[in-house]
């Protein structure tokens, strides 16, 4: 289908429709990719926040031990893949680590939970360096892969360090 097509075939300068045309296609694509990103962020969040909830509820039943976790997980299986035996147990460890206040206040929520439960958490040796390596992953929109090597060459404690002498 022609641009003269699509305004009726009234007679306008071909160039000028074509440059208005893609101008719009341009705008609206951007407008596309600027809100899904806003979307995924927002789905994220949400899902760290219910990663966050349901590990709280499993870390009041500790006692119960580990047949807990695993009846859970075959339990909700109808919901997916996340609520593995793995995962709930991802989701106690988190819960323990960080409080809600932490999720709501830091980017917590929005990294990834494979880069939180999978890199930051096992590989950081405190508390003060899961947030530093969150904080940073947030503030520099490093991937996992970026997580992991900044955590190899001991960013946290280079920077650490190099912030000490600067005062």
């Amino acid at each position: 289908m022609s641009l003269i097509t699509i305004y009726g075939g009234r007679d306008m300068n071909k160039e000028m429709l074509e440059k208005d045309y893609f101008n719009d296609l341009n705008k609206i694509k951007e407008t596309i990719r600027q809100n899904q990103n806003k979307a995924m962020v927002y789905v994220n969040s949400q899902m760290i926040m219910t990663y966050y909830q349901i590990g709280t509820i499993i870390n009041q039943r500790k006692a119960w031990g580990s047949k807990y976790i695993q009846n859970l997980a075959n339990d909700l299986k109808e919901y997916g893949n996340s609520y593995s035996t793995r995962n709930l147990h991802y989701m106690s460890q988190f819960a323990e680590i960080f409080n809600e206040d932490e999720i709501m206040q830091q980017p917590v929520a929005q990294i990834p939970w494979g880069t939180l439960v999978n890199v930051i958490m096992p590989k950081s040796k405190s508390h003060k360096e899961m947030i530093w390596y969150i904080n940073s992953t947030h503030k520099n929109g490093w991937s996992r892969a970026m997580v992991m090597n900044q955590i190899e060459k001991h960013l946290f404690l280079n920077g650490i360090t190099i912030s000490s002498y600067a005062f």
